[in-house]
């Protein structure tokens, strides 16, 4: 089984709109209350008091502060949890090391919630559009795709003004697929290449936005902080922002199932993302390097694909796909031409058939965990036709 989560938008009106504010403001004034507590608390003697006791504690609090029971109960409870969460994981011992939990802040058009004990049956009307939530109502809803199994527990979170559902199921495995359909993909700047020969051109989404979120980012800096004017600002702003991040994960979105659908082995390099961030982070944020990346290797995983990961310091771009011989060719250099075979082509699909070769020979040398090096399994393993093409020795 994989746990996947189905978003969907929610269309409350002013009414429902100012109490899921409401909700989320509850919310985080509890998290911000506790985390205080929980800071006194190692301040004074070096220990934590975690969620049991404080669940015991929220009880009588509520009761002080009766605002807090317009509030579904297990919203507030799952704010502890996650509290205890991120206190746990701030230990030098975690498994997922992550630095201190900090205080909350109120953020208008960014805020969410946390619910269990939910069903399909319960929450959803799938006939009417609508999604309940207690203490709330039922809310007007946008299913654009069927849910594909029931859920226990769901977030509401508010992104750019706009409120949705998002709902954490659980999807069967496909079974392995055997045709061995086989595709090496290389990453550039500029597009996508496939050892087939087909490019896939990366949108420039943010490159394109880039001087409408300057504008908007120049007439927030002038507005009075926390006045109306300020917030109208911060909501375009926002909405931009979201408007570059919704196109960039929709053409992502498609393009990985795409290729999960028509490939069953797919290898991919080992791009250092972190480090060329370093470098332009606008430009490799544009192109979706780690995106896609992670995509194509859950979507792979669901559909019974595999995905191949290539050694980061693998010379596919140095290495002739013809004759196997490695020299060394400056980036600005955008066709390959080999000193020993005398082959010419096109620098990226060199390295795209490399990358297939690679993958397939990792395959073959027992799995995608395989250590061993790529350059010396191709040569163990492989021969090339006449195409250049590989073959399997002794086959």
């Amino acid at each position: 089984m994989q746990i996947l989560k189905y978003k969907y938008r929610l269309y409350p009106n002013q009414d429902q709109l100012a109490k899921l504010n409401q909700v989320a403001g509850n919310n985080r004034f509890v998290w911000n209350h506790y985390l205080d507590k929980e800071i006194q608390q190692y301040a004074n003697n070096k220990t934590f008091i975690f969620n049991k006791a404080n669940s015991k504690d929220l009880t009588a609090f509520k009761k002080t502060n009766e605002w807090l029971q317009l509030s579904p109960s297990t919203s507030l409870q799952q704010t502890l949890l996650h509290l205890e969460r991120a206190l746990k994981d701030s230990f030098p011992n975690s498994t997922c090391r992550r630095g201190f939990p900090k205080f909350k802040k109120k953020r208008h058009f960014d805020s969410s919630f946390s619910m269990v004990m939910t069903t399909t049956d319960r929450n959803c009307n799938f006939e009417n559009n609508t999604f309940k939530i207690p203490n709330i109502g039922w809310i007007k809803t946008k299913y654009h795709r069927a849910l594909p199994s029931d859920f226990k527990s769901c977030t509401v979170k508010q992104k750019a003004g706009k409120w949705f559902a998002v709902l954490t199921v659980k999807l069967a495995k496909q079974p392995k697929r055997t045709t061995n359909r086989s595709i090496g993909i290389d990453l550039n700047s500029k597009e996508f290449v496939l050892n087939d020969g087909t490019r896939y051109v990366i949108p420039k989404i943010l490159r394109e936005n880039q001087a409408k979120i300057a504008k908007l980012q120049r007439q927030l800096s002038k507005k009075t902080k926390s006045s109306q004017s300020y917030f109208k600002a911060q909501k375009k702003l926002a909405k931009a922002f979201d408007t570059v991040t919704n196109k960039r994960s929709d053409y992502f979105h498609k393009l990985s199932k795409k290729l999960v659908d028509n490939f069953d082995i797919i290898s991919l390099e080992d791009l250092d993302v972190t480090a060329m961030q370093q470098w332009n982070g606008k430009m490799i944020q544009d192109n979706g390097f780690g995106m896609i990346r992670q995509l194509i290797e859950y979507k792979a995983e669901l559909y019974g694909a595999e995905v191949v990961i290539i050694d980061r310091y693998y010379p596919s771009s140095k290495t002739c796909s013809n004759c196997g011989c490695v020299q060394n060719i400056p980036l600005s250099v955008r066709v390959y031409n080999c000193g020993n075979c005398k082959t010419v082509i096109d620098r990226d699909l060199n390295a795209a058939i490399n990358i297939n070769r690679a993958g397939m020979a990792q395959i073959h040398a027992g799995g995608k965990g395989t250590t061993i090096q790529n350059q010396i399994l191709i040569g163990k393993l492989f021969a090339f036709d006449e195409t250049g093409s590989p073959v399997l020795e002794n086959a």
